[in-house]
């Protein structure tokens, strides 16, 4: 039975050969290059120790940090940045996991992820300090390490800070404030997602530019860090927004930074050689009130978000950056903010993704891709229940004739409350809708299904309500191949 138990716990662990450097191994605990009855023994014996926090099990050979071993309060009002940022380097250089002792974590700047840690707690919440917004009142030239803002009353040293452009999120200037003067605010650069080691403000900011403390709870900072196989469960991860903050995938409440192969080349501030991003397993969470998405990676490939609760988000639930590639997204609970963002989006060109047995509630979409120049492809919706969307379940509209969407298959969901198209696409080849079921429709649209411009398209075995009659329920304007059969369109 015992070795059952541990080789069941050695298949959910991440692993790592001699080969694989720098993924970390949790299999050959004893380090001795390899698997054998004497790592079994090691997991047997911490499975066994009931010294461990809640019976939650992490790395066998090296155990747990605990946050307050470290000097934080957990009380909701102290600020426990300072013993939290230590925390997390110790655990990282020590192959240690982080964990949260019960109570409230206020910070006032990111925690940061790095590679191969393990996050966890008990009864415990990590929550930022409400958001400080103003101005810029002048100019802030590339380079200037300060800033004038219209009200610097609230801010305080050592706060992060960006100052943000909503439409280019990733020319941000991120600091960490040294001293106030009135309303003018000096400060170092922290890790800009731009230009590592860049000194001041990555560009010029107009004056008027939005400055706020809003920030992401636990992120990667690529220019610097690596951050590859991070493993993230069983806490509550509590964004505190207020309406005034500016939406930027920069402040989600976890944020794994951008990662361009070859480096990102702009204009303005030249190139930056970025580290890889990648497979980052999310479980047990409850991450609430972000002020952007709750989970937002803009990493390279490999996410896993499942069991989680998210809620209150003020953009999207779950975001996919940009040639994204490889990601589990199953069985949590989304609940949006009225009508902006989407359960799950996909931004430029991702590919290969499952999104499996979801409940998904109270967003603009169910499931979208970005908006201009874009191509999902080999993306699989099945099994998920969506309630009270605003405005089409599965938005696939924003490919072009040059860039096709390919592969997407759409099969066993249900939908509460539709208000609008099911599915709409253009430019898809390959595309498979089945099987979906809408049990109540709050408005009926001009059609169900609208799919133009593609090719290779089946459309079978979809149910409306018998009382709702769509009299054209499936546009399918310059498509070629499509099957449209034994659907219940009345």
């Amino acid at each position: 039975m015992a070795s059952a138990i541990c080789l069941l716990f050695l298949s959910m662990v991440p692993c790592r050969t001699v080969a694989q450097t720098p993924y970390y191994s949790f299999a050959d605990v004893d380090r001795d290059g390899t698997i054998s009855i004497s790592d079994l023994t090691l997991v047997i014996d911490c499975i066994l120790d009931d010294s461990h926090p809640d019976g939650v099990v992490s790395n066998p050979n090296t155990g747990y940090l605990s946050a307050k071993e470290y000097g934080a309060v957990g009380d909701g009002v102290t600020d426990d940045t300072d013993a939290l940022e230590r925390l997390f380097a110790d655990a990282f250089q020590q192959k240690r996991a982080a964990f949260f002792d019960p109570g409230t974590y206020l910070i006032r700047r990111s925690l940061t992820l790095r590679t191969g840690m393990e996050i966890y707690g008990r009864d415990a919440t990590i929550t930022k300090a409400k958001a400080v917004v103003s101005s810029l009142t002048a100019t802030a030239a590339k380079g200037q390490t300060y800033i004038d803002v219209k009200n610097a009353v609230n801010f305080k040293v050592g706060d992060q800070f960006f100052i943000c452009h909503e439409s280019q999120a990733n020319l941000c200037t991120y600091g960490i404030i040294d001293s106030i003067a009135q309303n003018r605010i000096y400060f170092t650069n922290i890790f800009s997602d731009v230009q590592p080691n860049f000194p001041g403000c990555v560009k010029e900011h107009a004056s008027g530019a939005k400055v706020a403390t809003s920030f992401a709870l636990l992120r990667s900072w690529s220019p610097r860090f690596d951050c590859d196989g991070v493993y993230i469960h069983d806490l509550t991860l509590d964004g505190n927004r207020t309406s005034s903050e500016p939406k930027s995938w920069a402040n989600s409440c976890i944020h794994l930074d951008a990662y361009y192969p070859g480096g990102y080349t702009n204009s303005t501030t030249g190139v930056d050689y970025r580290h890889p991003q990648r497979n980052m397993v999310l479980r047990n969470l409850d991450i609430r009130n972000s002020p952007h998405d709750a989970v937002s990676d803009q990493g390279e490939s490999g996410l896993v978000v499942t069991d989680c609760v998210i809620s209150n988000s003020a953009m999207h639930g779950v975001h996919l950056g940009t040639r994204y590639f490889n990601a589990l997204i199953s069985n949590n609970k989304m609940t949006g903010n009225g009508s902006i963002g989407a359960g799950v989006f996909f931004c430029q060109d991702v590919s290969d993704v499952v999104v499996d047995n979801n409940e998904i509630t109270a967003f603009n979409h169910g499931c979208s891709d970005e908006e201009y120049a874009t191509c999902v492809k080999y993306v699989i919706i099945r099994n998920n229940r969506f309630y009270n969307i605003a405005s089409y379940v599965f938005d696939f509209l924003a490919a072009i004739s040059s860039n096709h969407g390919t592969g997407i298959q759409v099969y066993n969901n249900t939908v509460e409350g539709l208000k609008s198209y099911l599915l709409a696409g253009d430019y898809l080849d390959n595309v498979m809708v089945t099987n979906n079921v809408v049990n109540s429709v709050t408005t009926v649209a001009s059609r169900l299904i609208h799919v133009i411009q593609s090719k290779n398209v089946v459309i079978t075995g979809n149910t409306v309500p018998s009382d709702v009659t769509y009299s054209t329920p499936v546009n399918s304007t310059n498509t070629t191949n499509l099957i449209d059969a034994a659907n219940s369109w009345n």
